[in-house]
């Protein structure tokens, strides 16, 4: 063998031994992304509303105190809202916008008012309504506005939220009574 070809082998196994792989730095690297995902998950965790709702169950009685008192309902059709309480039932007409949000709102205001104790209200649907005006309509039955929180009304109307299937227009609805 020649000396140049000699010299070419020596420096080709010097390269191959000083050839590493330093993962040290990417360990810490990920310790601190995986760090950083932890507290930036539980953050957004924190910052989530939660509703707690109550869902009709089929194996519910309805006792005869229950079945006196009027609940609070808000059926959403598709023309209209109907709101009835202990104090009769309101028809809120559809603006072009759709529902009229601002004269349910103002409305609840007026049943908090005449009964402060009242903590519950049932939202029923007909199908197909859109999600956007179910969730319009929770809003504005638990949120208090402004101007009702400066007259002395909690931060909350009604936070017991039910929702429901809407009767047919004009039917009654039924009490769910397990066999």
């Amino acid at each position: 063998m020649s000396q140049r070809i000699r010299r070419l082998q020596r420096h080709h196994k010097q390269r191959a031994r000083a050839v590493h792989l330093n993962i040290v730095s990417l360990i810490d690297v990920f310790a601190v992304l995986v760090f950083f995902l932890l507290v930036s998950s539980s953050l957004a965790a924190a910052r989530l509303n939660v509703i707690s709702l109550n869902l009709p169950s089929p194996d519910r009685t309805v006792t005869p105190q229950q079945q006196e008192k009027q609940p609070l309902t808000v059926t959403l059709r598709k023309t209209e809202l109907v709101v009835s309480s202990s104090g009769g039932t309101r028809t809120l007409a559809n603006t072009p916008q759709g529902y009229n949000i601002q004269a349910l709102s103002d409305l609840l205001v007026e049943v908090k008012k005449s009964d402060p104790s009242e903590q519950s209200i049932n939202v029923l649907l007909e199908p197909d309504t859109p999600y956007d005006d179910l969730v319009k309509v929770m809003d504005a039955s638990r949120i208090t506005p402004a101007e009702a929180r400066a007259s002395g009304l909690p931060h909350e109307l009604f936070p017991q939220i039910s929702i429901g299937d809407a009767p047919v227009n004009g039917a009654v609805p039924a009490p769910a009574v397990s066999p």
